[in-house]
């Protein structure tokens, strides 16, 4: 593949060169080739030197006046390290959304813009796009950048809620990971949809001329999760949250687990010892907790299950994604259950919101071991250390992973004497007291 959109020698090439030089800090950092691409494919389009696929317009009619300052504005969603936003500022007002809050403070110590919280309120970040938008009139300077999401539903919903707002969205990614349902979800916004050329092991996609009635599919998604001891929930998740409507399949086994451990339980009430074959649980009973918080609750499903099994007077939740944060809470009302959802970041000791949580009797835990596409197990020891910070006397964690992780001796050494609750041929549950 090429290393570049754009002709050696042409203008626009050494115009991209003279910016992308101010910015020496951000040359090794990973995220340099996509946004070295949106750099070039803005200023080539301006120059028209590139036509709207990000290819060589040899000599193609453009116009000139709708070319220029194009786009004076862009929304950047998802630039998880602040580089693209912050080669772009030199070329136009930026906004960005972010879905992760630790995203959204590394962003902010690169690049000092706008951040929209919610993308259903694109008009506010701007105000000329605000006063268009709020004039039923689209703003044709606006773009949006998304940044490839793994899960086909977090790319439908940004793109259905920015569609009314913009000209022209760019889904820029690895070339490996942007499949045809990229195509088709900006195929329902777009009349319009061209793929770039690739650039090293990236490429753009790219929707233009807005359809003036789009079928674009709405948010939250709905569904239902059937348990045996809890019965029917309702759930409502947003595009990017872990799972959608579904319960996956480490938090039903913890669910499983909890309910054998309470008062009434067949293996509460006769329990037995267990090794690490995971035959059977090795816990005594213990009593019905009070108090729940769940420590990354994606859609809500386990802790509103937890709450409806146990009884609990006082339920939390916390998770660092607003998609989540948002799931949860309508997961929450739909089954009239009254929680509080927290968004922040339970890995990051610092987080004054999560430091003031308080003391729960039961914490629950499911964490996650990818970054992306790369496994690590940091983030699962921050938020073990944080589950040990806000476990009351008397009380328990609840930990499921992935059985080749072996985090029970982790969880013994940040929180306690901990035992197996449960096993299949892919999850281990853990219960651990301080």
């Amino acid at each position: 593949m090429s290393a570049s959109l754009l002709l050696p020698d042409s203008a626009a090439a050494h115009r991209s060169r003279d910016l992308l030089a101010e910015f020496p800090q951000l040359s090794d950092l990973p995220g340099m080739p996509q946004a070295r691409m949106l750099v070039e494919y803005i200023i080539g389009r301006r120059l028209r030197e590139l036509d709207v696929s990000g290819r060589d317009a040899a000599g193609a009619f453009i116009d000139a006046e709708n070319t220029a300052d194009v786009p004076h504005r862009i929304i950047v969603v998802d630039d998880a390290k602040g580089i693209q936003t912050a080669l772009l500022r030199p070329l136009a007002e930026v906004a960005v959304h972010l879905d992760r809050i630790d995203d959204s403070r590394i962003a902010a110590s690169i690049a000092d813009v706008p951040e929209i919280p919610d993308l259903g309120q694109v008009e506010s970040a701007h105000s000329a796009a605000g006063r268009a938008a709020s004039a039923g009139e689209r703003n044709p300077e606006t773009w949006a950048v998304i940044n490839a999401p793994k899960a086909t539903n977090a790319l439908a919903e940004s793109i259905a809620a920015l569609q009314a707002h913009v000209s022209t969205i760019i889904v820029i990614g690895r070339s490996d990971s942007m499949s045809r349902a990229v195509n088709k979800e900006l195929a329902r916004g777009f009349g319009r949809v061209d793929v770039s050329p690739g650039v090293g092991k990236h490429r753009m996609i790219i929707g233009s001329r807005p359809l003036s009635a789009p079928s674009l599919p709405s948010f939250p998604k709905r569904g239902v999760i059937t348990h045996p001891s809890v019965g029917d929930l309702e759930v409502r998740a947003h595009g990017a949250c872990f799972s959608g409507v579904r319960s996956d399949e480490g938090s039903t086994l913890l669910l499983d687990a909890l309910i054998e451990t309470l008062p009434g339980s067949a293996t509460a009430a006769n329990p037995i010892a267990a090794g690490d074959d995971g035959t059977a649980a090795d816990s005594a009973a213990v009593s019905k907790p009070e108090s729940i918080l769940d420590l990354g609750c994606g859609n809500g499903w386990l802790l509103t299950a937890a709450m409806r099994a146990t009884g609990a007077l006082r339920g939390t939740g916390v998770d660092v994604s607003k998609a989540a944060v948002a799931s949860a809470r309508a997961t929450a009302e739909a089954n009239g259950v009254d929680v509080d959802i927290v968004l922040g970041d339970a890995a990051d000791h610092e987080d004054s919101d999560v430091a003031a949580l308080g003391e729960f009797d039961l914490i629950v835990l499911n964490p996650p071991f990818h970054q992306g596409t790369t496994i690590e197990t940091d983030t699962a020891e921050a938020l073990m250390a944080t589950a040990a910070s806000h476990l009351a006397p008397g009380g328990q964690v609840i930990t499921v992973f992935n059985t080749h992780l072996r985090y029970r001796d982790r969880l013994e050494g940040i929180i306690g004497p901990s035992e197996q609750l449960a096993r299949n041929k892919k999850f281990t549950v853990i219960s651990s007291r301080r």
